[in-house]
């Protein structure tokens, strides 16, 4: 069964903070998440019982249940939990519900039995929502993920031994940030475009080494702009143009070069520093900070 979103997120008002923070890191970590905020155009003047029983009977694969005192009084939620426990009759019981609980609250949930396995979680642990949830439907955390807290997660001190990379794997680490990237730009556009209903967009892959993006505002184009692999700094860099109409074919022009570059012991991606206006980033980048560095560049026209 396909399904609109990977999972849907159901939670007191009160619970709010911690909700969203586990939206953000769902999101970061390219899952597609219902969380009521990033949907409120969708929402707005829509009849609720209608929008969000379709939400929580089908058109999300899994739920995530933020259980606290709040949660079991509150019209809303107990509306949203008796579409879900409906799912989960229907599904013979397969995992549907993922209830957590939230900062030891440990009362009945009403229609929800005992015999259910909850994830108990504080609420200054989003990130444990979040790993847990990646965890259990077999996705990495992708390279450079900050936790749903937006802090980086504690590490033990491990002391980085210098490493030589060879050709090939900088080549690799070229090719694979490329994928990365250009796939990140079109989540990126894709997002917006559910956010904005007059914002559209277009991406062409002209070959495996090179993608053009076109954005729309209106069904008028607003800009352009285009990654490949290759330009100023030769074979081993990512080159990226922008403008209301680019040249397509010829790459002798760029607004912005990312270099593979060897950090403590990483392979990382260097910026010329070519951005502007707000955009504009210095030191080594992950490949999904570069594609934030990029999306920023290509927005500035929106």
């Amino acid at each position: 069964m396909n399904h609109t979103y990977d999972v849907a997120l159901s939670f007191a008002g009160e619970d709010r903070k911690f909700a969203e923070a586990v939206a953000a890191g769902l999101r970061e970590a390219q899952i597609n998440v219902f969380y009521d905020d990033y949907y409120a155009a969708d929402l707005w003047g829509e009849d609720l019982s209608v929008s969000l029983r379709k939400v929580y009977h089908e058109a999300s694969r899994f739920c995530i249940m933020i259980i606290s005192a709040q949660y079991v009084e509150k019209m809303w939620p107990n509306f949203e939990r008796q579409q879900s426990l409906e799912r989960l009759i229907k599904q013979k019981g397969k995992a549907y519900i993922l209830p957590v609980r939230l900062d030891g609250y440990s009362g009945d949930v009403p229609g929800l039995a005992g015999t259910i396995g909850f994830l108990n979680v504080k609420s200054n642990e989003p990130e444990k929502v979040v790993s847990v949830f990646l965890e259990k439907i077999g996705k990495e955390r992708p390279l450079g993920l900050r936790s749903a807290s937006g802090m980086e997660p504690a590490k033990a001190f491990i002391p980085k031994l210098k490493k030589e990379f060879t050709d090939k794997e900088k080549n690799a680490f070229l090719k694979e940030s490329f994928d990365t990237i250009v796939n990140l730009l079109e989540h990126y556009a894709s997002e917006t475009r559910k956010r904005y209903s007059h914002v559209d967009y277009e991406t062409e892959r002209v070959t495996t080494r090179k993608a053009v993006f076109t954005l729309y505002d209106n069904e008028k184009q607003v800009t352009q702009f285009k990654v490949w692999l290759g330009g100023m700094l030769g074979s081993n860099s990512i080159s990226f143009s922008h403008g209301n109409h680019i040249d397509i074919e010829n790459d002798g022009s760029l607004n912005e070069s990312l270099s593979v570059e060897d950090s403590d012991g990483e392979l990382v991606l260097k910026p010329m520093g070519m951005g502007m206006f707000g955009a504009g980033r210095e030191g080594p980048m992950v490949p999904r900070e570069a594609a934030e560095y990029l999306w920023k560049l290509a927005c500035q026209n929106l």
